[in-house]
């Protein structure tokens, strides 16, 4: 049997096709990573998973062999991969880079789970086109168009929402109302949760009463059938009455109130934690039907962050800036070539709200222009790259550099049979010092010496897709890697003995595995995924990032067409680990030991109902944390610090859409 070509089905055009599928589920978020199982149409594109239910954004990505989303309540939520954490990997909304780090005691980026209708995940740095300064791979939320909700022909409508949860009794109410006049469409959109405190699995009663709220506002023009300008505007609130430090739980329980022997303001008191962010895009793009030459897009964003935490506004964070790229498809002799040019220049505004050397304005611009050609030739598609940088940081009054490099990396994918794909990948990494953590501002600590990390990702796998195996309506898919990356230094924020710097912590070694599996019989499906990453600064052995242990996810989902109801079960199993690391501090030597964090096992459940009697109607039942564990995040920064993540949660929602 003759084998397939990757040049007949461009691996984007893959990726859409399946995005746009099952379009009439209103509840649903794509969930789009190159570490989940293939589709059959073309073994060498990501996988697409379907999210339901999704209040926080680890209800979102939990599920992506090698992602991690910490915190117990979404006001602290942190993102990272492979234990890589989110000021070191390429965040955008809509476009929108979302950078620095505020406070190691709150989240950084606030994101409304309600509004998404995909997120995008590379999971390691494999592309020069990855995005400025990723040194762990990207995440890309994408939120909701009119054009995604207008049925054929209709040009007006809307959809509400509510839902409830049990752990909290948190209620929440969605409206989004959309149009199209002539060759104009809007959207509109608003949604407020409100939430008491819950219980983790030992009934311990937590600290998250507060509320959020997301305003959102697009507008779309198409100026012809090939050009299109989008001008989208978001204004996201999230605020709690946490304990003092939001994310540690030294206030719940049975502690000292004030006045009473041993009580301390910041352990035992509770404090306002908010996360306010303001993001504006202006977007536009061309595509000439007769012209396999242009595809362009390019946009200008504006992204406004603040947080509070302790009671008082801690941070105000700002990025400006714009991307562009077009990709020119064409053939040459025997190859096929998709070049993409691309380019990026952002800059980084970040303060804190005091007096004194912290006080002081840091700024960070970033420059980066790459290119990237995906040849295509028999069997194989080779990708070289190569991206320039640029960057300057002024961080203190005394601290003023500027650092650049040209990375380069290179792809190779060979078509093995007609269902296995071969790959492997080599990427330079590089990214200029940032400001750290803004509330603990290191103007005292900056080093003279600190230079860019640079270094390179190495990763090597396979995808294998096939169809009627046991039946002729199964299918089966799994795809595996093993990666490996070194940098040459990382510079995070360490304890100085009273106060934080912003260091190198010397050479650090990254390595794992991940995989992912599922099994389609009829309208039955099962999946499988496991992901594992270590990480290690040469210099004393000691953890780079919050290693976790082995992770097992288990999902099962079955779809009954006649009663159009769906069913759906997932279970996360995490082993313990041993962490080495440096232990001690206020107060206490420092020595060398290991944080040993614990096992659990978490499952989660729904059921979906689509009554064909009322066309737009959906009823959505779900449970979190079934046997009600107590555990907590291993992802976290602070592991014996930390409270519980919430125990047993029964959800219900409802949906119309008209």
């Amino acid at each position: 049997m003759k084998r397939a070509n990757f040049t007949l089905l461009p691996l984007t055009i893959f990726v859409a096709l399946n995005v746009q599928a099952n379009s009439e589920q209103l509840d649903t978020i794509d969930v789009v990573s190159d570490n989940y199982s293939p589709q059959i149409s073309n073994v060498a594109a990501k996988g697409v998973v379907k999210v339901r239910q999704a209040t926080k954004m680890s209800d979102v990505l939990r599920g992506v062999p090698g992602v991690n989303v910490n915190g117990g309540r979404s006001v602290v939520e942190r993102y990272n991969i492979r234990g890589v954490s989110e000021e070191y990997l390429t965040v955008t909304v809509d476009g929108a880079r979302q950078n620095g780090y505020a406070f190691h005691h709150s989240g950084n980026y606030g994101i409304d789970p309600e509004i998404l209708k995909r997120v995008d995940i590379d999971v390691g740095s494999n592309s020069v086109v990855t995005g400025a300064g990723s040194l762990g791979g990207s995440i890309k939320f994408e939120t909701v168009d009119a054009a995604d909700m207008l049925e054929e022909g209709q040009n007006l409508g809307g959809k509400v929402k509510y839902g409830w949860g049990s752990n909290g009794n948190s209620h929440q109410a969605t409206t989004m109302l959309y149009g199209r006049a002539g060759n104009l469409d809007l959207l509109g959109y608003f949604n407020y949760r409100h939430q008491e405190d819950g219980k983790d699995g030992n009934g311990l009663k937590n600290a998250n009463k507060g509320h959020l709220q997301d305003y959102l506002f697009k507008a779309k023009y198409n100026i012809s059938p090939e050009q299109w300008l989008k001008f989208s505007a978001e204004r996201y609130t999230n605020t709690a009455l946490s304990c003092f430090r939001a994310n540690f739980g030294m206030c719940l329980g049975d502690v000292p109130k004030v006045g009473q022997p041993g009580y301390r303001l910041a352990n035992h008191s509770r404090a306002y934690t908010e996360l306010e962010r303001e993001t504006y895009t202006l977007s536009y793009g061309y595509k000439p039907t007769d012209n396999p030459l242009i595809n362009f897009k390019a946009n200008i964003y504006n992204t406004d962050s603040k947080t509070s935490s302790m009671g008082e506004r801690q941070t105000n964070i700002r990025t400006v800036g714009g991307t562009f790229n077009n990709t020119s498809d064409f053939d040459l002799g025997v190859t096929h070539h998709a070049v993409l040019v691309g380019g990026e220049y952002f800059n980084t505004k970040s303060r804190a709200y005091e007096s004194g050397p912290n006080g002081y304005v840091t700024k960070v611009d970033s420059t980066s222009i790459s290119l990237e050609d995906q040849i295509g030739f028999g069997d194989f598609v080779v990708t070289p790259g190569v991206r320039y940088d640029h960057h300057k940081a002024r961080l203190s009054p005394t601290f003023n550099k500027s650092y650049s490099r040209i990375s380069k990396a290179l792809g190779l994918k060979y078509l093995a049979t007609e269902n296995l794909v071969l790959f492997a990948n080599y990427t330079e990494l590089f990214k200029g010092p940032d400001a750290g953590e803004i509330t603990l501002n290191g103007t005292r600590g900056y080093a003279p010496s600190l230079e860019a990390t640079r270094g390179d990702n190495k990763e090597a796998g396979f995808n294998f897709a096939k169809d009627n195996i046991f039946t002729n309506d199964d299918s089966f898919s799994i795809t595996a890697k093993y990666f490996y990356t070194d940098y040459d230094n990382i510079n995070k924020n360490i304890n100085l003995g009273g106060f934080s710097g912003y260091q190198s912590v010397g050479k650090v070694k990254l390595k794992g595995v991940e995989a992912a599996t599922k099994y389609r019989l009829g309208n039955l499906t099962a999946n499988i995924s496991y992901a594992r990453a270590r990480s290690e600064q040469r210099k004393d052995g000691y953890a780079a990032f919050p290693d976790t242990g082995d992770r097992y996810n288990f999902g099962l989902s079955y779809y009954v067409p006649s009663a159009q109801i769906e069913l759906g079960w997932n279970t996360m199993w995490i082993r313990e680990i041993y962490m080495p690391t440096r232990l001690g501090g206020r107060g206490v030597p420092y020595y060398s030991g290991s944080t040993h964090k614990e096992s659990y096992a978490v499952s989660n459940a729904y059921i979906s109902w689509s009554p064909s009697q009322v066309k737009g109607l959906e009823v959505t039942f779900g449970v979190d944390n079934i046997f009600n564990k107590a555990y907590k995040d291993q992802s976290t920064q602070y592991y014996d610090a930390v409270d519980l993540d919430p125990g047993r949660n029964y959800k219900l929602s409802l949906s119309y859409k008209f």
